[in-house]
């Protein structure tokens, strides 16, 4: 009866599990300029950047044809950026796959591993609020007087 609100439910908090990295605009990255130009936009008009200049999360890179920077995050951890064309600026640092056209497709810095996790435990409790309903009603007996 209430199987469906409930798997709803599930459905709708687990979706904004995997959107809020996405939204979080807390961090920032230093864009190192290797080779050529590069320019940044805050979602505005795109702006010269030179190298040190301070990207925030939800910001875009764009790189002119021949040019190559890298995404250096307060940990240590960095992200290439070594093909023309425009960047998505993620709050988590992305490993490269060994290949520089996913950052080309605009990276989110959604973590896959723990988004599966917590997609996981989202299933696991819908599942589990879903049985709690499978106990059939019983009409009780009538009242007499």
């Amino acid at each position: 009866m209430n199987k469906p609100r409930i798997l709803s439910f599930a459905a709708i908090a687990a979706a904004a599990l995997f959107a809020a990295p996405v939204f979080a605009q807390g961090s920032a990255a230093t864009l190192r300029v290797d080779i050529g130009s590069a320019m940044v936009s805050n979602g505005g008009e795109f702006v010269s950047a030179p190298s040190g200049t301070q990207v925030p999360a939800g910001s875009r890179v764009m790189l002119a044809e021949g040019s190559q920077a890298t995404l250096v995050y307060p940990n240590g951890c960095t992200q290439p950026l070594s093909a023309a064309g425009v960047y998505g600026v993620p709050a988590t640092c992305v490993a490269a796959a060994g290949s520089s056209a996913a950052g080309a497709t605009g990276a989110t810095g959604v973590d896959v591993g723990g988004l599966a996790t917590v997609a996981g435990i989202a299933a696991a409790g819908a599942a589990a609020l879903a049985t709690m309903d499978d106990v059939e009603y019983v009409e009780p007996e009538p009242v007499s007087r």
